[in-house]
């Protein structure tokens, strides 16, 4: 187990918050409706800096909405979520209020951490490491003590000589206990690479194999030098939705595959409901006539939402959002080219932008889907 100092950490932000915010300032300016039939973008605001620390930490000045752009994000198990980039990290609660803002040291393992997620109301599965400094590893970390728990590795060569181990993870699901991992495998000497995803025992870190493909080193040329990015999300019936460069792949939780569409991504995001409602990014947005309303926030968060909502084709990252559930595929044209996504609370949590315009935004669908 690694333990931390958390009275520093916890609720805490040393100095000025290093990064752009913009302050919330309420207006008299009259907020449009949503229609039942809209979906609403409402950015998320939050605090950034709190004065003492610990469970005595107090927030100090005004919320912002506007500031970096998040790229890891997990719900929390209890209607919120966390949110971390580069080892600046945030917590927000069900109903919106900051339960915690900190950042942490280069060589604290929560400083590598590139996906998580929920195992419980106080635990978070991560997986962490960069291959270049620290080994690629899955880690129990509870949030409330900041202890972690590494899991077993797999050795290198162990299974032969290209054996590489674990080479390097993807994204992480939960369900039932169990992390639903993605690994990479390189396969040489032909210039690919195998994609797996294992079911992991987070007790005993048991491991089993529940799918397996190549995926070539050139898709997604857009995410270079890093491997094609595949993410991850599992259902409450422990189906495995995977978005790759290449397709949109259910699985069964056996690892049965039960649907496959075909796509042409980037950066290929999937975050699922309980019910198996997906939101999936990929591909050329299209146009159609679904519609949405942005919902509150400061003028500069509005703008950088509003920058996205039409996915221009300008825009730098122009992967499209679509809707899929058991009526079908819809296009949503909004949103495109998202960092992160988690359902939490009863809608989606996405983090878009970069640094300055930076917004969390919580996407609720129309009242009648």
């Amino acid at each position: 187990m690694q333990e931390r100092d958390t009275g520093a950490r916890r609720r805490t932000v040393r100095g000025a918050l290093t990064v752009a915010g913009i302050m919330l300032v309420a207006g008299c300016t009259p907020q449009p409706v949503v229609g039942p039939d809209d979906w609403a973008l409402e950015p998320v605001p939050f605090q950034s800096s709190f004065t003492g620390s610990g469970a005595h930490a107090e927030p100090a000045g005004h919320p912002i909405d506007l500031a970096y752009g998040m790229h890891v994000l997990s719900a929390d198990g209890e209607g919120g979520f966390w949110t971390a980039s580069a080892g600046s990290w945030l917590h927000v609660g069900a109903g919106g209020e900051t339960l915690a803002r900190f950042d942490t040291e280069p060589d604290d393992p929560l400083t590598t951490v590139s996906a998580m997620a929920p195992l419980s109301a106080t635990e978070l599965v991560v997986l962490r490491g960069d291959r270049a400094h620290v080994m690629p590893m899955i880690s129990v970390v509870d949030m409330t003590t900041m202890t972690t728990r590494d899991l077993p590795g797999d050795d290198v060569g162990d299974d032969g000589d290209f054996d590489f181990g674990d080479f390097e993870f993807g994204d992480v699901a939960v369900h039932d206990g169990d992390a639903i991992v993605v690994r990479y495998q390189p396969r040489p000497p032909a210039e690919y690479l195998d994609y797996e995803v294992l079911r992991i025992d987070l007790d005993s870190g048991a491991r089993s194999l529940l799918h397996s493909e190549p995926i070539e080193l050139d898709d997604a040329p857009g995410a270079r030098p890093g491997v094609p990015p595949i993410g991850i999300d599992v259902d409450d019936a422990g189906r495995v939705y995977l978005a790759t460069p290449s397709a949109r792949i259910v699985l069964a939780a056996d690892g049965t595959e039960l649907r496959r569409e075909p796509q042409v991504a980037n950066r290929p995001l999937v975050a699922v409901a309980p019910d198996g409602t997906a939101l999936w990014w990929g591909g050329a947005p299209e146009r159609t006539a679904a519609q949405s309303v942005i919902v509150g926030g400061s003028a500069q968060a509005r703008a950088a939402v509003e920058d996205r909502r039409d996915c221009p084709a300008t825009a730098p990252r122009s992967d499209g959002l679509r809707l899929a559930d058991a009526a079908g595929q819809h296009p949503l044209p909004f949103l495109c080219g998202a960092n992160a996504a988690a359902w939490t609370g009863g809608s989606w949590i996405v983090a878009t932008g970069g640094e300055g315009d930076g917004v969390l935004v919580r996407l609720t669908p129309p009242v009648g889907r």
